[in-house]
């Protein structure tokens, strides 16, 4: 296969599947991963995809963001064993701050037994879900309204956390990169996230494995300035062996 058949090969195959694995597509073309590596590299140069540890997404993806219906029911099992965990780590009598996303909706599920927890959160659905526990003091910040993923996002969300102190401040991302960091797609996104993590004196990632390997727009943090990382065991061993490496404080559930 001649160099520019592989290209459009390649962005067929990205259309196809969403993302690409350098392992799996050298198999699947024949070819050895290092032609993948060069030939992803050159596509990038030619702002045709963005190379993750390990592959490739199409440059849309960094603005993009999954609806909170069709995220919902992607990795249900991971996204409990994980909200097990964080739940572990909250205790009666504490302020908590939970990001918006389908993973602190878990958090929030695995909490209703706990007393006099006060529960800081940028989602509807979980202000609404918690709202019903009366042992729960819930507060919603406000704000813009993101239509099909109802997080709150703006200046009123922001000046809301700006305002208030959490023990814990739990936050998912979409994209996570071992250099970057934690990318959001969108500047609003990434503030309300930075305001998040300023609020808390414990801050906490949550995020299953398939969100590692990607970049998203604009920086929110690094991996290194959390205090804990929670993810799941399909992280890649790789990858897993360079965020230790870097001394960055991960359970993997």
């Amino acid at each position: 296969m001649l160099k520019a058949e592989r290209h459009a090969y390649i962005m067929k195959y990205m259309k196809r599947e969403g993302r690409i694995v350098i392992e799996d597509l050298a198999k699947e073309i024949d070819v050895s991963p290092m032609t993948i590596r060069r030939d992803l590299d050159y596509l990038e140069k030619n702002n045709k995809v963005i190379r993750t540890h390990g592959g490739a997404i199409p440059v849309q993806s960094l603005h993009e963001e999954i609806p909170y219906n069709n995220k919902k029911e992607k990795q249900i099992d991971e996204k409990n064993r994980i909200a097990k965990e964080a739940r572990g780590l909250i205790k009666e009598g504490q302020t908590i701050i939970l990001d918006a996303g389908t993973t602190t909706m878990e958090i929030a599920k695995q909490i209703v037994d706990l007393k006099d927890i006060i529960v800081v959160t940028t989602d509807l659905m979980t202000a609404v879900y918690l709202s019903r526990y009366k042992d729960i003091q819930v507060y919603c910040t406000g704000g813009i309204i993101q239509s099909e993923i109802g997080a709150c996002i703006g200046c009123k969300a922001e000046d809301f956390l700006s305002g208030i102190y959490a023990d814990i401040a739990f936050i998912g991302a979409s994209f996570i990169d071992l250099d970057r960091g934690i990318t959001s797609p969108t500047m609003e996104k990434a503030m309300i996230k930075k305001k998040m993590l300023e609020a808390g004196e414990k801050t906490i990632l949550v995020a299953d494995s398939t969100k590692f390997g990607k970049k998203g727009f604009t920086k929110v943090c690094l991996l290194e300035d959390l205090d804990l990382v929670i993810t799941d065991k399909d992280i890649d061993e790789e990858l897993l062996e360079k965020i230790k490496e870097k001394d960055i404080n991960i359970n993997i559930v």
